[in-house]
């Protein structure tokens, strides 16, 4: 056995497991902040995420830095984010009512952006990357939950009780389908993307019309889906026994 290069353990090589993942990935540097991988990012995120006031404007340096640093639509803008809301259900109305749907019951982040002194919607993650083929689904699966997914009423339980639950396919896939819709785009929009312009456009779904060849084959080919309804955690445990969802 060996001693790791990094920090001195014994293990099978020149450096440990967690020597290697911290000192082969992508290095993150923002304002003061530091971190060896993605990992330790997204932790940080999601734990500041949960620490964060909802409905009230707030400002966080950390937030603020990686924004600025990392996010491509705000760059190429030529803005800078000062400020944030983070909204809930109850409080995504007015301006921002489309997240209650599109987003069906999850919380939507907000900025505050200078020079232009306007709110826009904005990620925490601006660091992760996605394939042209993921925005594409990414598209399909708010444009579904905007126009197709049924509504929940007052009376809707999960079947373990919980009152918020939210509609999943249960015969059928969404990515089975989002998967045969692919071909209705152009070629264009399939090898570079939607031409998403971050300032016009909040999400994804605002890049392409209802009436999109792509979106009228996603309605025709749900009109014969089952639907379930669960709350997060039943949803878990769908997926983690790999049933439909």
């Amino acid at each position: 056995m060996n001693k790791c290069i990094d920090c001195g353990k014994v293990c099978s090589g020149k450096r440990c497991k967690d020597c290697f993942i911290k000192f082969s990935g992508k290095k993150f540097n923002f304002g003061r902040f530091h971190f060896d991988t993605q990992k330790e990012l997204d932790r940080t995120i999601h734990q500041l995420i949960l620490e964060s006031p909802m409905n009230v404007e707030f400002e966080n340096e950390f937030f603020k830095e990686l924004i600025n640093t990392y996010h491509i639509g705000v760059i190429n803008a030529k803005l800078r984010v000062l400020k944030f809301k983070i909204l809930d259900y109850n409080n995504q109305i007015g301006k921002w009512e489309f997240a209650r749907d599109r987003f069906r019951g999850a919380i939507y982040v907000t900025g505050f952006f200078e020079p232009i002194n306007k709110w826009h919607g904005v990620t925490f993650y601006p660091h992760k990357k996605t394939s042209e083929k993921q925005n594409l689904i990414l598209c399909l699966r708010q444009k579904w939950s905007e126009l197709i997914a049924p509504k929940r009423n007052e009376n809707q339980r999960c079947k373990c009780g919980n009152i918020n639950p939210h509609a999943h396919h249960k015969n059928i896939s969404f990515n089975e389908i989002a998967i045969k819709c692919l071909d209705y785009f152009s070629e264009e929009e399939r090898q570079h993307g939607l031409g998403i312009n971050w300032w016009l456009h909040e999400n994804e779904a605002d890049s392409i019309p209802n009436n999109h060849p792509a979106v009228l084959k996603l309605i025709e080919l749900h009109k014969n889906v089952e639907y379930e309804w669960l709350c997060f955690d039943c949803h878990k445990e769908v997926e983690n026994g790999h049933g439909i969802s």
